[in-house]
């Protein structure tokens, strides 16, 4: 990891836009509709621009991102965000209500995909929780979308987040990870996205039909879309895992 470096969208205003091709290959359409992101994703460059992490290469071209935001939290299970869209509903109430945060939320996570499997994924989650100690918050908590779940999309997230592998660790690669760095799964954040569209959206969206109304696997997808075709609507709603890094952790992956 030596040839990459970490830099903040204050060091380069620039990163965001280098880095925007690589998450719309990352991401499926839909995920950039969320109904209560869109609106407050602005906060992420203005203030907090120091709060978003880039990996860059020798090039100083962005490989990885880790978006952050800066929020209130009593450190208890009820006092969680619903999940990842409350979470920065939450965060941007705090900041306009003049609210001193005391814990850093990690929003997103995404590493451009020639760069997988290189350790990337725990450079990034130990760059964050860096960052939330640097700023003498008392931990970082992650509405973790599970990197296998889209292979599994009916299976209720309660079942899938307890499946183990034979050595006892999460099943799920990125809800390991972030075990093997220190993380603590709390519980199902849910709902945590809520993406709302016509059926023709829904189709721009996926480049499939939905010729009559019901529930519908889509791709990338952790549950199924619901489509009604009468009221010319798809609603989809994610579940994620809500998991609680301490700052004073000191068990590190990999291994």
């Amino acid at each position: 990891m030596s040839d990459f470096t970490i830099v903040t969208l204050r060091d380069n205003p620039d990163l965001a836009d280098a880095f925007w091709p690589q998450k719309q290959r990352i991401w499926m359409p839909y995920m950039f509709e969320d109904v209560y992101a869109g609106p407050r994703w602005r906060y992420l460059r203005d203030p907090y621009d120091d709060c978003q992490l880039y990996l860059v290469n020798e090039a100083g071209e962005p490989v990885a991102v880790a978006q952050t935001i800066p929020c209130v939290w009593d450190g208890t299970m009820d006092g969680l965000p619903v999940g990842w869209a409350d979470s920065l509903v939450r965060a941007v109430d705090d900041y306009e209500a003049g609210r001193e945060p005391n814990t850093l939320v990690a929003l997103e996570i995404a590493i451009q995909p020639e760069y997988t499997g290189q350790g990337i994924s725990y450079t990034m989650i130990r760059a964050v929780r860096t960052l939330a100690e640097s700023k003498g918050f008392q931990a970082v908590i992650v509405a973790v979308r599970p990197s296998l779940k889209d292979r599994y999309p009916i299976t209720p997230m309660e079942r899938y987040v307890r499946w183990t592998r034979d050595d006892g660790t999460p099943f799920d690669p990125w809800l390991r990870v972030h075990w093997r760095v220190g993380g603590e799964i709390l519980r199902i954040a849910h709902p945590s996205m809520v993406i709302d569209g016509s059926v023709n959206d829904w189709t721009s969206w996926t480049d499939m039909q939905f010729p009559e109304s019901g529930d519908y696997i889509v791709p990338g997808a952790l549950c199924p879309v619901q489509i009604d075709c009468a009221m010319n609507a798809g609603r989809y709603v994610e579940p994620n895992v809500w998991v609680h890094h301490p700052i004073t952790t000191s068990r590190i992956g990999p291994g």
